[in-house]
């Protein structure tokens, strides 16, 4: 099978690659395995202070910092669309300076599942990293203290003891020095940036990108051999909904109208449910049939899989946990 890779330089604190989460979900539900991914942590605020000093007014004060940058993340997400807190970010402190933890943490459970390949699921790391995403941005946890790190790991199933000594480890350390390197080597300045590589070829997008956008790379750098799949599923049915839902575990609105690149109506923001052709009534149908609960979440809604399985029973008990 011909696969193209597509590496997403990111940090989980950028609010712009929280927003192109429901991008990258859709390219893994069109495209299946055509597409290879791989992240490369880049490190945006090494210091919070001198952050402030070159990309906001903040200068010294770290209070007002986190308040511009919850600013910017309000704005961004009328935007892209992706929900975050309304409320009680501090992600920043004295103590907390630095945007390295959760980089570290990425590369700690990619290490891990490594290790561990034949008890881990293969992506769990993936799915590490958008809860990893998603507690900083919608549940306001303060992830740059290493401690709600490793408390986080064990969402996903990560022994929390295990994982510590892996992030503390001198090997995450030379992985992040790794990724460094590469931005430097391509010139990443912001994030997300994509590198597309097929047959030899490569492909850089810069900042944040649509659906369509990313779609148009892939088909234009492959000469059109790797396309969406064609066996229906970009249709919004209800069971197609519902592969997609089981494939998420959980998704926001603009995630299921990625995937199904529902309309927007003119005039309305991503992050109103409304604002998509069928999406309401595509939420109605999950609740109403059982399949799936809407839950309040920062300044928007999540949708998430009920089900017997035991596993996952467990796994919302410890969502409702940090919730």
């Amino acid at each position: 099978m011909n696969k193209m890779k597509i590496t997403v330089f990111a940090d989980p604190v950028c609010t712009w690659c929280w927003g192109s989460v429901p991008v990258l979900r859709a390219l893994r539900y069109r495209f299946g395995e055509q597409l290879e991914f791989d992240y490369v942590m880049g490190g945006m605020v090494e210091d919070i202070v001198e952050y402030g000093k070159r990309e906001l007014a903040s200068g010294k004060d770290i209070a007002v910092a986190n308040r511009e940058i919850h600013r910017h993340w309000l704005d961004a997400s009328a935007v892209h669309g992706m929900p975050v807190c309304e409320s009680g970010f501090r992600l920043f402190g004295e103590d907390r300076r630095s945007s390295l933890p959760l980089n570290y943490a990425y590369l700690a459970a990619k290490v891990y599942v490594r290790e561990n390949s034949l008890i881990v699921p293969a992506e769990t790391h993936l799915r590490f990293l958008r809860r990893l995403q998603e507690a900083t941005a919608v549940d306001a946890l303060v992830t740059t203290d290493a401690v709600n790190i490793f408390d986080l790991s064990a969402t996903v199933g990560f022994s929390p003891e295990k994982f510590r000594d892996i992030y503390h480890s001198e090997t995450v350390r030379r992985l992040y020095e790794e990724g460094k390197v590469l931005c430097r080597k391509y010139d990443v300045q912001g994030f997300p940036t994509y590198r597309l590589e097929y047959r030899g070829k490569e492909m850089f997008l810069r900042g944040y990108s649509t659906f369509d956008i990313l779609l148009n790379a892939v088909e234009e750098l492959s000469s059109g051999d790797i396309k969406p799949l064609d066996d229906g599923r970009e249709v919004p049915t209800m069971g197609n909904v519902r592969s997609f839902m089981e494939s998420c575990r959980n998704a926001y609105p603009v995630e299921i109208a990625t995937a199904f690149s529902l309309k927007r109506h003119s005039g309305h923001t991503p992050i109103n449910v409304e604002s998509y052709e069928g999406l309401p009534d595509i939420m109605s149908e999950l609740v109403e049939n059982g399949f799936a609960a809407m839950v309040p979440r920062g300044n928007g809604f999540m949708l998430y899989l009920l089900n017997n399985d035991n596993k996952m029973k467990e796994e919302r008990r410890l969502l409702a946990g940090i919730l």
